[in-house]
């Protein structure tokens, strides 16, 4: 075995424990401290040790912080292109053993790209976000709901509203706190570079820089990608079908989607867009989705020189 091959360790998360390729009946506890003494001695018994695990949500972040301590490479994986993966070379059983086992084996046959851990300050805003966008999705299921009531059952949902108002009010206040904070320079200033366009704005623009650090270090393509908004072909022999969007982080979508109704207003350069496909016979809501790809791609050139953000 050559000593400087990297080694690659696919390791299946929990909650609360985990199942490493390089033993895979022996779960690790899923705490820090632990995982910290783990990877330390994993290290030394592979020097170019190299992790894959999935995207879990919140669980891998231990893993995530403890390889970052130890100096240790790490690639989180979107778990349905390990499904994928483990269908297309016939492992269709699933167990924690068997999990880790094929993030091994992806490792060795992709050599994925090695994941960054997010700055601090990046990590409190995307939790923030996660905490309005859920009260926000709140008020609108009771806004819904209110509206099939009598009206002291109505009473009663608007009250809950407008706690719920409170609560978004206490978010988006939490957010711009920490915004004001010198850690947070580099993100605000890439925020206030994305607000000079017309059609994005404040609450725009902190989705984009925390769900989308990419904005500014890919070309195009690329980036139209990361947010779903590439038309993918659909066509076979001489068939040629339609061209259609799928796929790429849903929040950033629906916030640039926000944004290109109001640019296919207002914006003097995408506006005279979204009138010649009107005119051409589009539908208008893959005239907006034109003009929502047209804007990412904006916004990625326009920061490809403003300082970068830790992802």
């Amino acid at each position: 075995m050559n000593p400087s091959a990297i080694h690659y360790l696919g390791v299946d998360v929990s909650a609360q424990t985990l199942n490493f390729s390089s033993a895979p009946n022996t779960p690790v506890p899923n705490r820090d401290a632990i995982l910290v003494a783990h990877l330390r001695t994993l290290r030394q018994t592979h020097p170019r040790v190299h992790l894959v695990c999935e995207a879990t949500g919140r669980c891998h972040h231990a893993l995530q912080q403890a390889a970052t301590k130890q100096h240790i490479p790490i690639s989180v994986i979107n778990p349905r292109h390990v499904r994928d993966f483990a269908r297309s070379v016939g492992r269709l059983e699933k167990t924690d053993a068997v999990d880790a086992e094929v993030l091994e084996r992806y490792g060795k046959c992709l050599n994925p790209a090695l994941t960054i851990m997010p700055d601090k300050v990046l990590r409190k805003m995307r939790d923030l976000l996660v905490v309005r966008s859920s009260l926000v999705e709140d008020r609108k299921a009771w806004q819904c709901r209110a509206r099939q009531l009598d009206a002291a059952a109505q009473r009663l949902c608007q009250q809950h509203i407008e706690r719920i108002d409170v609560d978004i009010t206490k978010a988006e206040r939490a957010l711009r706190a920490l915004l004001d904070t010198a850690a947070a320079a580099p993100i605000a200033a890439r925020m206030q570079a994305l607000c000079l366009v017309c059609g994005v704005a404040e609450k725009t623009s902190w989705m984009l820089v925390a769900e989308l650090p990419e904005l500014g270090q890919c070309n195009r393509r690329q980036i139209a990608k990361l947010c779903g908004l590439a038309p993918i072909n659909h066509d076979s022999g001489t068939m040629r079908g339609h061209r259609h969007i799928a796929h790429g982080r849903a929040h950033v979508r629906r916030a640039l989607y926000q944004a290109a109704v109001v640019a296919a207003q207002h914006n003097e350069y995408l506006q005279p867009y979204y009138q010649r496909l009107r005119q051409a016979g589009k539908p208008a809501k893959v005239a907006y989705i034109a003009v929502a790809r047209k804007l990412v791609i904006f916004l990625n050139r326009i920061l490809a020189d403003a300082p970068a953000v830790t992802a």
